[in-house]
């Protein structure tokens, strides 16, 4: 089953079960103006309704653009990580939470990076965040492999890809991008600027 497929056929469930810790993205927000891509949008947990931001998603799941079209968004498109649907320079920060570990390749993952370097304007930050070692289920899991998640009678898998922070800290200044700060614990959190 591609990976698109697993996502539209946990997209519900998906919303109802998971609670995100997302105080990365809300102390990302503060003081922070214009557009602002979600990346991976989901079903739209990183959606805050904050005055003077504009808020626009990309996610490949149809039912996840779905279920974040309802939240509030400018605008929610339908397309992949590596193929964001924007201009150059169009947004004055970007939320990539907890997607790039679910991209299934390594020509995928650098792709995806390069877009949010291209969308953002100079001079405009990206949260950068993956998975970390720091979480117990993930300390002795293979760097690259499936977590299994059921719906109903059906069980899925969907693909992770487990950094470790210098690789990621080395993809990310590959790309082009200034490190601003970096987080270590439960996962790998990384504020980036385009320069």
């Amino acid at each position: 089953m591609k990976q698109e497929e697993v996502w539209d056929a946990i997209a519900r469930p998906w919303k109802e079960f998971r609670q995100y810790d997302v105080s990365d993205v809300v102390e990302f927000l503060k003081n922070k103006k214009g557009r602002v891509l979600d990346l991976g949008c989901g079903s739209g947990r990183n959606f805050y309704d904050i005055e003077g931001l504009d808020f626009y998603g990309v996610d490949f799941s149809e039912k996840m653009v779905e279920l974040a079209g309802a939240r509030g968004y400018v605008e929610v498109k339908k397309a992949g990580v590596d193929a964001v649907p924007y201009d150059d320079g169009f947004f004055d920060c970007v939320i990539f939470s907890a997607v790039l570990h679910c991209v299934d390749s390594a020509e995928k993952r650098r792709k995806a990076l390069e877009e949010v370097f291209r969308v953002l304007k100079n001079g405009g930050e990206a949260l950068v965040s993956v998975w970390g070692r720091g979480q117990k289920r993930l300390k002795n899991r293979a760097k690259e492999g499936f977590v299994p998640w059921s719906v109903g009678s059906k069980k899925v898998e969907r693909y992770t890809y487990i950094y470790d922070v210098d690789e990621l800290r080395s993809e990310l200044e590959s790309v082009g991008f200034e490190i601003l700060k970096v987080e270590e614990g439960r996962n790998i959190v990384f504020v980036v600027r385009k320069e």
